[in-house]
């Protein structure tokens, strides 16, 4: 999650030029008639609806693409007057002696605006910035003296024959206007490896998806997931849980209760008592017996137990649900009563009664606090010495009741079969996902503002029995990825951007994961200066602007991986990940990644949609309408409308446009993406140029000096293109050009 950001800065600095002003603009006239000017450009700009129709000509689309590369360009239509039922086509790409690239491999989407009222900086400024790209799918009507951008993307199969291949790209409006625009692509004579070179962990809430798109049953939501993981693929990034419906199924026997803690301190006898803690204001914390408790119907039963409390005059509530033969709940026979702990144990009793002839099972509940339909009360109650006595004879049913446990005899079965299926199909052709994020059961959580202990089938951090049941359970985790093929792809990204008061509790879980199965990878966000756990954290993932380039240099040498993330921050005149900045960013920072030996980016979120704290209750912020991501969570109040960022966590659009009126329709066809998304894309291929380049550099015969020299210039970004995080060429042509070279000289090398 992204740290909270400060109100705008008032730096009078210069604003985003995203038409290009200060280097002459950019894109290439076409040609123009009573009726439209069409120009196009290269998949690499921000096109404004009025940006202006540039100088230089150039009629026909030119461009080159290695095998197994997306490659786009703009189409700029800007009419006279109103434009008709315009339609836009495209041919197969065939080369000379036959070859082709069918039209199945190429995409037209149409460059839509959102409007930013709340710039996100100095740098940013209010109006309408392009952002979404949905399908062109049916013919459109263009606005006057508007440009209207049609984003067109080649995809180029890795068994394409390099060569020379030639396309049209046709345009027609109602009013019988018509124009032609001839594409020339050059195919490289090399391919993009079809696993990405750099990791990444691209964030997804589902839980957002289903509330925006209307998605009820388990289909729609199920074929929904699917699409987005078929999204993230196209755009060569790895999302955090591809294993959402195919999670690892576990079962647990020897261990009676579960939703508190099992406290060897506080108790009446034996070794432990049992700890309720009700922390939420939202919902009702509270223990239950694992299995249902056998019932005689017809005979009498009360409960019996000891109980004391944290707080004086501590309401807590006692009961059971009942269950017929089948175990199905019975709805109105649940028995509950309210009771008072205070810090001392006291004996309590709870007459049930009677039970019907239907009652066979019973569930016990334990409540820390008054059990209410919101959940909002808290507390902490100790339990011990529970039982459940049958009034005819005082005997007691509930053999769980004194809260003894024999680790000996806990056993966890994990079930890797739905995850295994999963694995093979997402880390395959054709999604190549190349990471994970693994979730660990029993971890602790939390970022600078809090955190939580873990616990284990009852058993808190720090306590013996915490650490025998962890070893187990990691140990099978670490054995079965092994097993699967995907161990080092999964990432354990349990703790969020630490403050210094939080080292030392990463620290010593970091070193339980590496103790107890040494192989799995652990991972850390942060950016605290003079802070260094990589002897126990695998992969450290630090925020754009507190890179630590001697720790980046250190990780490096000894095997380890640096990541980067963009979130809120940093804002301009970094790198960021932000609507109403620079073209250039998201694909600079992959450049910069490759410059500064970086092996993954991440983004905590891609549908961050909403804010509960920033939208009126009930509302659904529109991100087609508003591109403002606003801050939740981190104990902001209800109300409060503070900016991340436009965009931020915000890089794919709901297909529902009216999220508000619409709760009907269920939204079942792909995510639309951004244009940033095809930045990153774009940036991603460049870093695999370059690890191409250097791969062929490292392995040069001796007759390839000349190449070898040539390489390692290129290879060193020069500081016209790049300078540090800050400090940066804003023109996405200077990366055109220089890609270019790249690719010549691995044809060179190639020959």
């Amino acid at each position: 999650m992204p740290a909270v950001a400060s109100n705008v800065s008032d730096n009078k600095q210069d604003q985003v030029d995203l038409n290009q002003t200060a280097t002459g603009g950019y894109g290439y006239f076409i040609n123009q008639d009573q009726k439209a000017s069409v120009w196009w450009a290269e998949g690499a700009y921000k096109v404004l609806k009025d940006a202006p129709v540039p100088r230089k000509s150039q009629s026909r689309v030119s461009l080159s693409a290695a095998k197994n590369e997306y490659e786009s360009f703009i189409i700029v239509v800007n009419p006279e007057s109103e434009m008709e039922n315009f339609r836009i086509s495209v041919a197969d790409f065939t080369s000379s002696d036959g070859k082709t690239i069918p039209g199945d491999q190429v995409e037209i989407r149409k460059v839509e605006y959102v409007k930013v009222s709340h710039p996100t900086d100095y740098y940013g400024y209010k109006g309408y910035f392009p952002d979404p790209l949905p399908l062109y799918e049916k013919p459109l009507t263009l606005k006057a003296s508007e440009n209207t951008p049609l984003w067109i993307t080649v995809h180029v199969p890795s068994q394409t024959a390099a060569g020379q291949y030639t396309s049209e790209v046709t345009l027609t409006a109602a009013n019988g206007w018509k124009t032609t625009v001839p594409v020339d692509l050059t195919v490289r004579n090399f391919e993009l490896p079809a696993v990405p070179t750099i990791r990444s962990g691209w964030g997804m809430n589902m839980k957002n998806v289903e509330l925006y798109e209307n998605l009820t049953t388990e289909e729609q939501k199920r074929d929904k997931f699917e699409k987005y993981m078929e999204m993230f693929s196209r755009y060569k990034i790895s999302p955090y849980d591809p294993f959402l419906y195919a999670p690892i199924h576990e079962t647990v026997s020897g261990v009676d209760w579960e939703g508190g803690f099992y406290d060897s301190k506080e108790k009446v006898s034996g070794n432990y008592g049992y700890k309720v803690v009700d922390n939420s204001a939202t919902e009702n914390i509270e223990a239950c017996t694992r299995e249902l408790q056998p019932v005689t119907p017809g005979k009498t039963y009360e409960l019996k137990w000891k109980a004391k409390s944290q707080a004086e005059k501590q309401t807590y509530v006692v009961g059971v649900e009942c269950y017929d033969a089948e175990k199905n709940l019975i709805v109105f026979e649940n028995r509950f009563e309210q009771f008072t702990a205070n810090p001392g144990w006291e004996s309590f009793t709870f007459p049930l009664g009677m039970f019907d002839e239907e009652i066979r099972y019973v569930k016990v509940i334990l409540c820390a606090a008054n059990r209410t339909y919101h959940g909002e009360d808290k507390g902490v109650v100790w339990f011990d010495d529970l039982s459940m006595n049958q009034k005819e004879t005082d005997q007691n049913l509930l053999a769980c009741g004194n809260f003894e446990v024999d680790l000996d005899k806990i056993d966890i079965q994990l079930d890797f079969s739905d995850f295994e299926a999963a694995a093979r199909k997402y880390f395959a052709p054709p999604y190549n996902f190349n990471s994970f994020r693994l979730a660990i059961k029993g971890l602790g959580s939390g970022t600078y503002y809090s955190r939580q202990n873990g616990i284990f089938e009852g058993f808190e951090q720090g306590t013996e029995e915490y650490n025998k049941l962890m070893k187990r359970y990691l140990q099978q985790i670490q054995d079965n990825l092994e097993r699967i093929g995907v161990l080092g792809k999964e990432y354990i990204y349990w703790f969020d951007e630490p403050s210094e008061k939080d080292y030392e509790f990463v620290y010593q879980t970091n070193k339980m994961i590496k103790e107890y199965a040494p192989k799995l990878t652990t991972f850390l966000t942060e950016h605290v200066a003079g802070q260094d756990i990589s002897d126990v954290t695998d992969i450290s993932c630090t925020i754009w602007h507190q890179l630590n380039h001697e720790k980046i240099d250190k990780m490096n040498q000894r095997g380890l991986e640096y990541w980067s993330y963009l979130c809120v921050w940093p804002k301009a005149p970094w790198i960021s990940e932000f609507i109403d900045h620079d073209a250039v960013n998201m694909r600079m920072w992959l450049w910069a990644s490759y410059v500064y030996r970086l092996k993954g980016v991440l983004m905590w979120e891609t549908t961050y949609w909403n804010s509960n704290e920033a939208s009126p209750k009930g509302y659904l912020q529109n991100p087609w309408q508003e591109a403002m991501s606003w801050v939740t969570g981190y104990g902001w109040p209800y109300g409060k409308q503070t900016i991340w960022g436009n965009g931020d966590g915000r890089f794919f659009y709901p297909e529902n446009r009216d999220p508000n009126k619409d709760k009907t329709t269920a939204y079942q066809g792909y995510p639309i993406p951004s244009i940033r998304l095809e930045f990153l894309r774009a940036g991603i291929e460049d870093y695999e140029y370059m690890c191409i380049l250097e791969k062929l550099m490292k392995a040069a015969s001796k007759k390839q000096a000349s190449l070898v020299k040539e390489a390692r210039q290129l290879l060193q970004i020069p500081k016209s293109i790049y300078t540090d995080e800050k400090t940066y060429n804003k023109d996405p042509h200077v990366l055109l050009e220089h890609r270019q070279k790249i690719a010549e000289l691995i044809e060179k090398f190639m020959k």
